[in-house]
């Protein structure tokens, strides 16, 4: 190969200096004439370096042996499938690196993977470190481009790190099934051609915007990676509110030595825009604007005093923010990548139901869910039927530690809640005639359709292992707390009749009048729908808005933490 290069070099360089005497050649175009001599010799090296590298790289997928993994600068690859197709494929060349002073593709694919912690995700669970390294090599050594065995361990570094970096973004990192609360709703996520993108992106995309293809369709999803890494450059700023309301709250009007130091936190995380000209320690309007922002992002009553909740919103630290954001770009890779037509949103930690059709959201309402100890589970189903006026079979749990408790202190307890006792054979019994401190859990509970049903005027029925369903309730003003955790499991809904309204608009005969009707007839009626929607009842603490407005919610389960950890351990399963 040297005497072959040697040979070359003295063709070109006699090419370059043979000129007649009779045109004479100005020192420009001899500059010229040896650059261009000096590139062809580059050209002619690097060719010869790409031949070889082939072979390097052929030979390393040929002689892995069974049960270990690729390797490249000795570090184990993560795909074992679609890596060799790839490269068997391309004839085991090189795809990212064409050209001895073209490494565009590189350096974007570096500085991606970089940024892909603001992402959730550890840039040295993708080979960052050691593609940051070879290209610093390459900086102190130039013919380093023309080493064979450095071309082929940094294309296949790149290509594999492409490969889980697009997985993990399209599919999440975690598996869901892994964790203690487990998130039930199906993934349906077609498999995607990596090795066919990654050859699009090489030839006609940026690396950044290839990964785009990745990205969950949720709309809020890349306001979400732009916030953290906003967040990110402040977070050595961050400082809290040494204050201590006493149960008090501050108000638009009031003042206090502490309130300077509020606006000064207001302003620090984008909510506010310091006025020199107001006084610094009075609650003035503009102060007042930036803490019902404050609250909206947080999901509280937006009444723009200050009391625990909103203090607690100040000085949830920036990192805390970051983290949240971190986990819930985790929860919406794990979501479906296309939802029915029609279909139903509950936010669990956000205490919230929309309905969407075709992309608009037609409904939104307060929900109230499940207690710390009865959690609402995480899981999609259809809501396949509607049933008016419905009565109530009371659930084993409930039974046993909500109803027989207070039975046994006065069975007056059962017909002040219109509920009446059925025994196994479904005779109807006299609670009277019943000993409730031994046999209390042999017997059928059932709460009759009326104004007390604890279901109120009409359930949405989606069968589930969880026994899980939406309805009315007559405690309407539980709706008003800022957290709503008060029900055994299922979703209260603010907003039951206009709910039924947009389920059954397609139901010939159900006018608005005759579903009124319905709910307030006292006799229970089943009514199939006639295009199930689709439900999502799901967790997250926090989201983008299609607008790019950040929220975030009160980690109410007890769900986060585990998630967080997940995300910074290193992944130990493959799919590519």
């Amino acid at each position: 190969m040297i005497k072959n290069l040697f040979t070359a070099i003295m063709l070109i360089l006699a090419a370059a200096c043979s000129q007649t005497e009779q045109q004479p050649v100005s020192p420009a175009d001899k500059a010229t004439a040896f650059r261009d001599s000096i590139r062809k010799v580059k050209e002619a090296r690097f060719a010869e370096a790409t031949l070889v590298s082939a072979n390097e790289i052929r030979e390393i997928i040929e002689t892995r042996q069974p049960g270990d993994r690729y390797k490249a600068r000795g570090v184990s690859l993560y795909s074992s499938v679609l890596l060799p197709k790839l490269y068997i494929e391309n004839d085991f060349n090189l795809l990212w690196i064409i050209h001895f002073d073209s490494l565009n593709k590189v350096n974007e694919m570096a500085t991606f993977l970089e940024g892909i912690v603001f992402h959730g995700l550890i840039p040295e669970h993708y080979h960052a470190a050691e593609i940051r390294q070879s290209l610093t090599e390459l900086a102190n050594d130039s013919a380093l481009i023309f080493n064979a065995a450095f071309l082929a361990n940094l294309d296949l570094l790149l290509s594999d790190a492409w490969f889980m970096a697009a997985s993990h973004l399209y599919f999440g990192k975690i598996d869901p099934e892994s964790l203690e609360a487990q998130w039930g709703i199906r993934r349906d996520k077609p498999d995607i051609p990596f090795d066919r993108y990654l050859k699009t992106m090489l030839r006609q995309e940026t690396v950044e915007k290839g990964f785009r293809h990745f990205y969950p369709p949720h709309p809020g999803y890349a306001a979400m990676v732009a916030e953290a890494e906003r967040l990110t450059a402040i977070k050595g700023g961050d400082f809290s509110i040494k204050t201590d309301l006493k149960n008090s709250s501050l108000k638009p009007g009031d003042s206090s030595a502490y309130i300077a130091e509020i606006k000064r936190k207001l302003a620090f995380l984008g909510l506010y825009t310091p006025d020199t000209l107001t006084h610094p320690d009075k609650y003035d309007e503009r102060m007042a604007e930036s803490v019902k922002k404050l609250q909206e992002q947080f999901g509280f009553n937006t009444d723009g005093a200050i009391g625990k909740n909103a203090l607690k919103a100040l000085n949830m630290t920036v990192e805390q923010r970051i983290n949240q954001l971190y986990i819930n770009m985790e929860r919406l890779r794990w979501m479906p990548d296309s939802l029915e037509h029609t279909y139903i949103q509950v936010n669990i930690a956000d205490f919230s139901l929309d309905v969407f059709r075709g992309g608009d959201t037609l409904l939104r309402m307060r929900t109230i869910v499940g207690k710390e100890y009865r959690e609402t589970p995480v899981f999609n189903a259809r809501i396949s039927y509607l049933v008016f006026s419905p009565s109530w079979t009371v659930p084993p749990t409930i039974q046993r530690n909500d109803v027989v408790p207070e039975v046994r202190k006065n069975t007056g307890y059962l017909a002040g809640k219109n509920m009446k006792v059925y025994d196994p054979k479904g005779k109807l019994m006299d609670p009277a005639s019943i000993n409730w401190n031994r046999d209390g859990m042999r017997y059928t509970i059932r709460q009759l359709p009326g104004p007390q049903n604890a279901l109120g005027k009409v359930k949405f029925m989606f069968p589930n292992k969880h026994n899980v369903y939406l309805h009315d309730t007559p405690s309407r003003n539980l709706f008003a707390r800022d957290e709503r955790t008060f029900s055994s499991g299922c979703i209260r809904i603010e907003k039951p009749y206009d709910l039924a309204l947009i389920l059954m608009s397609d139901m010939e005969g159900w006018t608005p009048e005759r579903i009124r009707q319905a709910m307030d007839a006292g006799i229970e009626r089943t009514v199939v729908l006639k295009n199930p929607p689709g439900v999502y009842l799901t967790y997250l603490t926090a989201w983008a808005t299609k607008e790019g407005v950040i929220h975030y919610r009160s980690d109410i389960y007890k769900r986060d933490a585990e998630m967080l950890k997940a995300l910074k351990n290193k992944h130990t399963k493959w799919n590519t």
